[in-house]
């Protein structure tokens, strides 16, 4: 996969409009239909995400340290879902899955550096903006064309006060103006049509940049202020020879874990604090969006749905950010519904996937989804209705991040069980999320567990069918001298596959020199098959 010159002059095009003094102004333009399949309730609609803020970073969801009185207001006064899950723990992917309800192997969305979605593929925004809504969008995008059908705002950095303790970036930056385009579409709308305002915010992927800005074990950091306690899958090292290689050698495929490769307990510490500050920052953004929605007397017309595109590892298993493993932390995300018609302090276990989305919203409002989604409508649910045959899995997937390494993976979750395998060595993890929550202990190492995974391999190998999922037939592809060193992360040494992508590759995508990206992207494909071949 790679970035086609038609996908990058699109993105382009979008991202270099001047600014503007109204929101509508500073929109890109998108083909406006004819009206089609004519809503039954036309509620607005207001869709609010936050990026990579996992579920248990939500003090709405029992984080006793953080405060998100926002979000927690959400969740008072409608329904949260225990169990939903994002389609891929990473940007670009998961964000086409759920303005699409489809998985990755569907959109063909990979990598955070791909191809556009299908032409001919319904999103969200193309299907009510033909049912006579006006779909408008602000903030961060990074949706490989699944994001047509909006009007959207472009993504400006403006100025924000800072401390050394949570030093700010672009992600940040870009929230300040977000917000502000955000607040001023609802003070000026007009009610001429139903909107779908999709919000959607960096933060907390601001943390990103504070692992990079504290690289490598450091003692006190000024002004940071109390911190929070570690997790208890922290320190999971004794358990890291059951893994798989994908999770074992993360440090040498995911820069910002070769960055913390060296962090001692408090350093941990201290990233769990800037998470958190990160995500309050967020929430301060999200309340001020609801308070203007309030005060515009909308509130009882608009349904509110928050959620998250992924997670991250919060320090588990000694683990930061995100990237190609399937805990928990990073793949299990808040979902949040209310509004008209949605009752309040309700709770779902129910298996969900953040594909469910689209087919809901359509369901609520009254107009027919696509065909062939992989997404349920969860309107059911929110009426508080029993479903029969609800799914008995919610699957999640993986194949590369910047086409540096390629390691297909799958996690399919069952109401009790984690499995999770992938391509290379054929890997397997298998966990009791009942009786270990946090993941501690790889059942698929042991022999008394075999029956168990002999059964999950059946239902996974019955969804891969089902869901027409090549998984079988993708290629692991991995340079072997990032399987080099023994295991644990803190025998890294160098660079990780990442770092040559940010030195060698990001220019050359910079110049807009798309031979020399592919040439330069062919070449660390064959070196790594080379080197496997000679192991």
């Amino acid at each position: 996969m790679s970035i086609t010159r038609r996908r990058f002059m699109k993105g382009a095009a979008v991202s270099g409009a001047l600014a503007a003094t109204s929101p509508v102004q500073a929109f890109s333009q998108s083909n406006q239909a004819a009206a089609l399949n004519t809503p039954t309730n036309p509620k607005n609609i207001l869709i609010i995400t936050a990026d990579q803020l996992a579920k248990k970073a939500v003090a709405g969801y029992g984080n006793t340290f953080v405060k998100t009185p926002a979000i927690d207001s959400l969740i008072l006064r409608g329904h949260r879902f225990e169990e939903a899950y994002c389609a891929f723990p990473l940007c670009a992917p998961s964000r086409a899955s759920f303005w699409t309800g489809k998985l990755p192997h569907q959109t063909g969305v990979y990598a955070n550096s791909s191809p556009n979605i299908p032409q001919s593929m319904p999103t969200l925004g193309q299907i009510f903006t033909r049912a006579g809504y006006e779909c408008v969008h602000f903030g961060k995008q990074h949706d490989y064309g699944s994001l047509d059908g909006f009007k959207r705002a472009q993504q400006v950095e403006k100025e924000l006060a800072s401390n050394n303790a949570f030093p700010v970036n672009y992600d940040s930056r870009e929230d300040v103006y977000c917000l502000e385009e955000s607040v001023k579409y609802l003070k000026e709308y007009d009610g001429k049509k139903p909107f779908m305002m999709a919000v959607e915010f960096n933060n907390p992927h601001n943390i990103c940049g504070w692992v990079g800005a504290f690289e490598g074990e450091h003692g006190d950091v000024e002004g940071i202020g109390e911190l929070p306690p570690l997790p208890d899958n922290f320190d999971t090292e004794a358990d890291l020879m059951t893994r798989s290689k994908s999770v074992q050698y993360s440090c040498c495929t995911h820069n910002r874990t070769r960055q913390s490769t060296q962090w001692n307990a408090l350093n941990f510490r201290q990233y769990l604090k800037a998470y958190y500050h990160y995500t309050q920052l967020a929430d301060e953004c999200i309340e001020q969006v609801l308070e203007t929605l309030r005060q515009r007397g909308l509130e009882d017309e608009t349904l509110v749905v928050f959620f998250s595109d992924h997670g991250d590892s919060m320090g588990a298993h000694r683990l930061v950010t995100k990237m190609n493993w399937f805990y928990q932390e990073t793949t299990n995300v808040p979902l949040v519904f209310s509004g008209p018609g949605i009752t309040a302090r309700q709770t779902h276990n129910e298996l969900v996937s953040l594909c469910d989305l689209l087919p809901t919203l359509c369901d609520y409002v009254g107009i027919a989804p696509p065909a062939q989604l992989y997404g349920r409508s969860l309107l059911l649910l929110l009426r508080g209705e029993k479903v029969e045959n609800w799914r008995q899995e919610v699957v999640s997937q993986w194949h590369t991040n910047r086409e540096m390494t390629i390691q297909p993976g799958r996690m399919m979750r069952t109401e009790r069980y984690k499995y999770i395998v992938y391509q290379e060595d054929n890997d397997e993890e298998l966990y009791d999320l009942l009786t270990d929550p946090g993941e501690k202990k790889n059942l698929s190492k042991m022999s008394e567990f075999y029956p168990l995974l002999t059964q999950m391999r059946a239902q996974f190998k019955s969804y891969l069918a089902e869901q027409v999922d090549p998984f079988l037939t993708q290629e692991a592809v991995i340079d072997q001298r990032w399987r080099a060193h023994p295991v644990g992360y803190k025998h890294h040494k160098g660079d990780s596959s990442i770092d040559l992508y940010l030195r060698n590759i990001r220019p050359l995508e910079k110049q807009q020199d798309y031979a020399a990206v592919e040439k330069a992207k062919r070449e660390v494909i064959a070196k790594a098959r080379a080197s496997t071949c000679k192991v």
